[in-house]
């Protein structure tokens, strides 16, 4: 037990309330955000009613956005400190208060599910019960420092000054009137700037990478076409972190039911989600004026890659196959990207080679989640449309898409493209063992469970798979000279 506002001493019934905060509290997030990404997610073509329904108050808007969405308290991320703390408490006899500016369904359906308040007061009748008005209230209910208090920002300093104990989960203390201060509660919040960071997936940015594949292929090596490389590379890595932000918000309720994913940032709490959101839009901002600062038709690419990135996020991942095909065409846009930034014109068959590898690659994420899912017991995966029984195609398109990328990439041995570009194409031959190889060997491992993340994450860790690029690259190297 945390030395908090827990005594070992028996709490008498007859004790004052203990009154506790929900939004940043109880929880680690915030119900209004936590309801308006829900909204977002179902009722994406009504996103422009929100803005008219604030001037009915905020109070006005919690209650319109409540009525239209439900939010599943299983699924929240609750301070399991407090929790605990208050079960002890309430064991001991203490009369326990939930009180908070959410609205007024949301907080029965915490109550009912949590179990431990014998009281909820919530924002309801026009009357958004936070700061003063908490304060008001509880003082009505209980006296002037009738009750103790729990809370987590400076919007609580009114309550807390009207309470007779004041207590926080924040890691510092606040400074309250006649020199009191707030003592530490539940686990202390941390910064969010180290949260930020991870929940914008840097490792990811490895996949931008496939911006430099024009400039490769088209052996265009000289200094000003890799700054121009380069630049697509930072423009795609802030637009993707964005998506990633956005997509991990609007995804938290299901993050929180998954083996893995529940530790993300944002499905944790440890991110605010008004944090992310602000950061999601900064990020995108950015990389969209770096591409119209440099170039035009990478400002289109982008553009286009962020939209869909976008829809993906919103919409496209919840369709049967929609979403792999999706997939596919995203990691092929940053080739269109780098082509775009360096003025280098893709060849039909580096385009195809990468839609039917990087849609084998796609179909094998795919397939580890739903071999996951199996192993596990369960039916169905969250917030998409396969199950287990899908599994078996999933997996017969994946090894044939990849197949069908080598048959692409042998062909290409017929083309005139060789002849220009290569002095001894003939080493290039040995490349098609090598990925045939490569791509049995990921997918022979992901049919015994052993590939259970991104695909392209594992094999940035996967010694074999580096090695095999390494071949490849010095046989292009051989076939260049």
């Amino acid at each position: 037990m945390s030395a908090t506002f827990a005594s070992d001493k028996t709490v008498l019934k007859q004790d004052k309330p203990l009154v506790v905060d929900l939004d940043g509290t109880l929880i680690h997030s915030d119900l209004l955000w936590e309801a308006i990404l829900v909204f977002i997610k179902v009722r994406f073509m009504y996103l422009w009613r929100l803005p008219f329904w604030l001037l009915r108050g905020k109070a006005g808007f919690k209650e319109r956005i409540a009525g239209l969405v439900e939010i599943n308290p299983e699924t929240l991320p609750y301070d399991k400190a407090l929790l605990g703390d208050l079960a002890r408490q309430r064991e001991q006899g203490r009369y326990i208060v939930l009180a908070t500016g959410s609205e007024r369904r949301f907080a029965d359906a915490i109550a009912k599910h949590v179990g431990l308040f014998d009281q909820v007061l919530a924002t309801e009748q026009g009357v958004n019960l936070t700061s003063r008005n908490k304060a008001r209230k509880l003082t009505e209910l209980y006296g002037e420092q009738g009750f103790d208090y729990i809370g987590n920002a400076k919007v609580d300093v009114a309550v807390w000054e009207a309470s007779r104990s004041a207590f926080s989960v924040t890691g510092k203390p606040f400074r309250l009137a006649g020199g009191r201060a707030t003592t530490q509660a539940g686990t202390p919040r941390v910064g969010w700037l180290k949260p930020l960071i991870k929940a914008m997936r840097p490792r990811q940015w490895l996949k931008n990478m496939l911006v430099f594949v024009p400039m490769l292929a088209g052996h265009a090596l000289t200094l000003d076409v890799f700054l121009q490389a380069l630049v697509a590379f930072a423009a795609f890595s802030m637009c993707a972190s964005s998506a990633y932000l956005l997509n991990d918000a609007l995804d938290a309720p299901d993050d929180r039911r998954h083996p893995t994913k529940h530790r993300r940032p944002i499905a944790n709490g440890s991110l605010p989600l008004p944090v992310a959101l602000i950061g999601s839009v900064l990020l995108a901002v950015a990389g969209l004026l770096v591409c119209a600062w440099t170039e035009p038709l990478l400002l289109l690419a982008v553009s286009v890659y962020f939209a869909s990135t976008l829809a993906y996020s919103i919409y496209l991942k919840r369709l049967l196959m929609i979403d792999i095909v999706a997939l596919a065409l995203l990691y092929t846009m940053r080739i269109l990207g780098g082509a775009a930034a360096t003025s280098i014109e893709p060849s039909f068959w580096l385009l195809a080679f990468s839609f039917f590898i990087f849609l084998s690659l796609a179909l094998l994420k795919r397939y580890s989640e739903l071999y996951n899912l199996e192993s596990q017991g369960k039916q169905k995966t969250s917030g998409r449309s396969y199950t287990i029984r899908d599994k078996l195609p999933v997996g017969i398109m994946g090894i044939n898409s990849g197949f069908i990328a080598m048959l692409v990439f042998m062909l290409y041995f017929n083309s005139n493209n060789i002849l220009k570009l290569y002095a001894h194409p003939q080493f290039l031959m040995g490349i098609l063992p090598l990925l045939v190889f490569w791509l049995g060997r990921l997918w022979t491992l992901s049919f015994r469970g052993e590939v259970n993340e991104d695909p392209v994450l594992y094999v940035s860790k996967d010694r074999v798979s580096l090695v095999v690029i390494a071949a490849c690259g010095v046989l292009m190297v051989a076939a260049s000279f």
